[in-house]
């Protein structure tokens, strides 16, 4: 499962969002979210910080239309 996220990642370009990766993988995302901090601490990919808008109430980065990942390039 883990190649699997990598791969959709380097094959949409650009960023995904959890709710994006789970609909893609078709895997719940309280169970994707784990795998996606493993991925991340070892390096292979990175949390994007999108900045809240001035409607939004707090919580942004919690929520899986809101946390987004892309593959972590090194160049």
């Amino acid at each position: 499962m883990l190649s699997g996220i990598i791969r959709l990642l380097n094959e949409r370009l650009g960023a995904l969002s959890v709710q994006e990766i789970s609909l893609a993988l078709d895997i719940e995302s309280s169970a994707l979210r784990p795998m996606l901090e493993l991925l991340e601490s070892k390096g292979r990919v990175e949390k994007v910080e999108i900045p809240c808008g001035k409607s939004c109430a707090g919580g942004c980065t919690e929520s899986d239309t809101m946390t987004f990942y892309k593959v972590k390039r090194t160049d």
